[in-house]
């Protein structure tokens, strides 16, 4: 499947900023069953090319006495073959990272003791198969409603799983502790899916599971295994290590944000 994206995110200040650094992923990563056909990334400010830690595609930019009104647009082409079961290709063992980093909770996927009960009794007998992904998946997603607003990006899994509410980037985290809690690596995964296929919106978040030989890709919100409708951005242990956009900056009081993402499918 061909993926046709466009993204822009727009940020108005009231009272411009002196400074800004930001640190984007937001550049199709190159695993084996995605292929960029062309993408371009456009910045006011000077960008720097580089790859991160976890082996995404990065670009840093530095903006010096920025305007009130900021764009940054990504826009592109991407062809991406199907996955079995979620199963995704080889990695280049000098770009992965030890599938033994992805145990190491983080503040945003910190296990507890009600998702550990959750976990074990959902799957008995551990998680040792594609399936096994699929079925703890779909027992998530059943546990917290898709509701947007009730969670933000500091949001931890825990407290979505207590109010049983919230969005892609939730279900991400949850899943991921719940795996770990059984002494399964898991990954959070950014990207982009086309949304006559799912839940969510155009910008989206899910998680890869590691099985001992490989790593199953598995779309929490829609209860289904990741296929050749999603594109792959960024990986890492949360969404702080894997959001498409993260800075700082100096001054600028109020910022509002406005995303727009489009993403059409072209069949080949």
């Amino acid at each position: 499947m061909r993926l046709i994206i466009k993204h822009n995110t727009h940020y108005h200040y009231d009272d411009a900023p002196k400074h800004l650094i930001q640190l984007l992923r937001l550049t199709p990563r190159l695993d084996a069953h995605q292929r960029v056909v062309d993408w371009r990334v456009s910045t006011p400010g000077k960008q720097t090319v580089f790859t991160d830690a976890f082996g995404n595609p990065s670009h840093s930019h530095v903006v010096n006495a920025p305007q009130s009104d900021l764009n940054i647009l990504v826009e592109g082409t991407v062809d991406l073959v199907p996955l079995v079961d979620g199963v995704l290709g080889h990695e280049d063992s000098s770009q992965a990272v030890p599938t033994i980093a992805y145990l190491v909770p983080t503040p945003l996927t910190a296990g507890f003791a009600e998702l550990e009960t959750f976990t074990r009794a959902v799957l008995p007998h551990g998680l040792k198969h594609g399936q096994d992904v699929l079925t703890l998946a779909t027992a998530i997603c059943a546990k917290i409603a898709y509701v947007t607003g009730d969670t933000d990006v500091n949001s931890t899994a825990k407290q979505a799983f207590d109010q049983a509410s919230g969005v892609c980037q939730d279900h991400a985290h949850v899943m991921i502790a719940a795996c770990r809690s059984l002494g399964v690596s898991a990954r959070y995964v950014s990207g982009y899916v086309d949304p006559g296929n799912s839940h969510e919106a155009a910008s989206h978040a899910w998680v890869d599971v590691w099985l001992g030989e490989h790593w199953v890709s598995v779309d929490v919100t829609n209860c289904i295994f990741a296929s050749d409708s999603h594109c792959r951005l960024a990986i890492g242990r949360d969404y702080l290590d894997a959001c498409p956009i993260r800075g700082i900056r100096e001054g600028g009081l109020t910022e509002k944000l406005d995303v727009s993402v489009i993403v059409q499918t072209f069949q080949q």
